[in-house]
Order: C-alpha cells, then structure tokens, then sequence
C-alpha cells in the first residue's frame, strides 16, 4: 500500500511520547513492506534538526518538512476568543504546506491518508477533495479533556475561564473533525468512548502506542532510589506535574531516604528552574532516552491532567524499570496495580509506596517482569501497525 502520514510536528528527534509514538509507526508501516510519504511541519521555536530529521526519516518515507511559526500571537489569540475559535488549532494552519499536500495528493495515487492528531486537521479538507482512498484520523490524546482538566485544577478564577473556554472550543472542533473522516484510531478505549459519544456513526479502532523492542532491551535495576521523570517541558501537562511532584511529593522523600534521588530529563527542560533543590539532578541534554532510562531505577509519571496514553510508562516497563504513577498517568494502559505498575494519586500515597519499596514489602521484581511481559504480548509497534493496517484494509474494501 502506499501511505501518506500528515503531522503537525517532526518525529525527530525522539525525545518526548509524541514524536516516538508517530516515528514507531512510520518505521513500521514501511518495514512491512508499504510506500510511506511523511509530510510535517516544523514549529520554529522547536529548533529541530532539519537535515539531522531529513537524514534519518528518509530510510522510512519520502519526507518534506515544512516551517511554520506556531508561537502565541496576542492580537490573534484575542479575535480568536471573540470569534469563538480555536486559536489551539489555527496555529498550525499554513496555506503553503496545504497547497505542497495538494500537489502531492495530484501527482501520486495514496491508499491511505493518515492524520496525526487534531492539529493536523486543519488539512482535511485539501485531503478529502484531492483523495480518493481512505482517510483516516489518528487521534493521540482527546484534546479538550486535558484542557478540562487543567481549567479544573487552575485556582486563578481568570485564567479557569478561559481554559474551560478553550477546552469548549476544543470539543466542538474535535466534534467537527472526527466526522469528516473515514475512521478515527485512538490510542486507548477510553479516548474511544468519550469520541464516540461525540460521533455515535463513526469507524473507530483502538490502537496503542508502540514500543520497538529491539530498542527497549530489558535491562531491570538492583536498586530502586534512582527515580525519574522524562518528558517534554513544553507540554502544560508536564509542566504541572513536575512542579507538583516537586513541591509536594519530593521534599517528603527526600527526608525519608538520604539514598533517594530525583533525575529530571526531557525537551526544553530548564535546570536554572530547578537550583538549590536537594537530591535532585537535571539532564539538560539526553540523546538517547533509552540510556538515561537504563542507568536509573523507578519511572515516576505525577500527571494530573492529560489524555491519550504515556509512551514514558511502556518505555519503562519495557526496559524493566519499576513505574509509579497517578491514575491519571497511567490511563489507557491495560495494567493491574500491583501487578505491572504502583498507582500513587496523592503526597500521603507516594510516600507509602516508597516506604514499601525500601522495606521490601513490595516485589519489584515480579512486577517489572510482568510489566515485560504486557510490553511484549500487547504494545510491540510491528504488531499493532499491521493490525492497523488490515483494519483499514477491511474499511477500504
């Protein structure tokens, strides 16, 4: 088959959940034999690597980056909030990339458009006029729900309503998209479920993010006081999470254990944020995630907002490192506490779980060769794409 991806981000370099989760996927469309045409947009601000990105997606697909500035512009953002629009979405419109897919879209015959998320749908409508084939959205996170959700923890009752008002925007958009396609894949059930609800007539299918074995070798610590967190600090989410978790849940470990430590990673990641904090180190730089993963010891994941499903927490437990996380964190897994991962929601809850750790009241390792295990039977990428791809086949036929 051939396939075209559309993103509004570059799958590269690997260094947060969003980029992984679509690079996995291009790799293995085309390691299954398919043509693969990858077409992405490139926010300014993110500094990527252009030739670097061009280099290595090219072993996978035909690849075009386009630039595009996706920072805030006031003036915008407010004729948006009057309009009642999006203004979440608009920033990654460009007339420029639309007209490259156009042309791209007259000059080859493709089986399957793939959308990558909300804020590649601006592009609908250029596919479904110049695309006979099926169309397909692929979305990684509900996006209005973590916007729900952040409004409903914000305490600045100015700021709450304007994030309940861009979540509302969210919905309707979301609402809008997911209708104008032939089938939506969402990375979890539940995400399915709150967008059927939205689209009670849609084609939908389930289809996780994937995990490259050959990358995540099992490699399970001896010790359990190396924890970490690595994520992207340009997403909202982790943003609150590490503030939180710092502020409540760090200083109580800290005092518990002196062996205990904090190592901190993740795009954007600012260490002059972090000074004068004790146990705690920041990695500013991490080329390879899987290196930084493998030299600690418990994957710790305090989300409070978010949606989809955590690459972080398979990556762990593929690497068989032990994995703490809120219930929200680890939504869209199909794990037993307990069993593959420890759920902690509050500061009373993670301090319990650490002390059990340390007095061997927990077997770790029964838990991450469980964990191992779910990895290899349910998120393996070669797996999932090709269950993906025969989904679609049925559709088409």
């Amino acid at each position: 088959m051939k396939i075209l991806q559309i993103s509004n981000r570059v799958p590269w370099p690997l260094n947060e959940g969003g980029t992984i989760g679509i690079y996995n996927y291009t790799r293995a469309f085309s390691e299954l034999g398919h043509e693969v045409s990858l077409y992405c947009l490139d926010g300014i601000k993110h500094n990527t690597p252009i030739a670097e990105a061009q280099k290595e997606l090219s072993k996978y697909a035909n690849t075009l980056i386009h630039p595009i500035d996706t920072d805030i512009k006031w003036d915008e953002a407010i004729m948006h909030l009057i309009r009642n629009k999006s203004y979440n979405v608009s920033r990654f419109y460009n007339s420029i990339f639309e007209q490259e897919i156009i042309q791209l879209l007259k000059d080859e015959h493709y089986d399957i458009v793939q959308l990558e998320g909300t804020f590649a749908a601006p592009y609908i409508a250029a596919v479904r006029n110049n695309h006979e084939g099926l169309l397909a959205l692929r979305m990684h996170n509900v996006e209005y729900e973590i916007w729900e959700r952040l409004a409903f923890i914000e305490s600045n009752l100015m700021k709450k309503s304007y994030l309940t008002l861009l979540a509302k925007q969210l919905k309707a958009y979301e609402a809008k998209i997911i209708q104008e396609v032939d089938v939506i894949t969402t990375v979890t059930d539940d995400d399915g479920e709150k967008f059927k609800k939205l689209h009670s007539n849609g084609e939908f299918m389930t289809i996780p993010a994937g995990i490259d074995l050959r990358e995540w070798t099992y490699t399970p610590s001896k010790r359990a006081t190396n924890w970490y967190h690595i994520g992207s600090m340009e997403w909202h989410g982790n943003v609150d999470a590490v503030d939180w978790y710092l502020k409540e849940v760090h200083p109580r470990l800290a005092k518990l254990d002196t062996d205990y430590k904090l190592h901190l990673a993740g795009k954007s990641i600012q260490a002059d944020n972090y000074q004068n904090l004790p146990q705690l180190e920041v990695h500013s730089n991490v080329p390879r995630a899987f290196h930084f993963v493998r030299d600690c010891d418990v994957c710790v994941v305090p989300l409070r907002s978010g949606s989809g499903i955590r690459l972080k927490i398979l990556e762990a437990m593929a690497a068989g490192k032990l994995v703490v996380s809120t219930t929200i964190g680890a939504q869209g897994i199909d794990y037993i506490a307990g069993t593959h991962l420890l759920i902690a929601d509050t500061t009373a809850e993670f301090e319990a779980v650490y002390s059990k750790i340390i007095k061997g009241e927990i077997d770790r390792n029964l838990i991450v060769v469980n964990a191992r295990k779910l990895i290899e039977e349910s998120y393996s990428t070669e797996a999932l794409a090709k269950r993906q791809l025969d989904f679609y086949s049925k559709i088409e036929s």
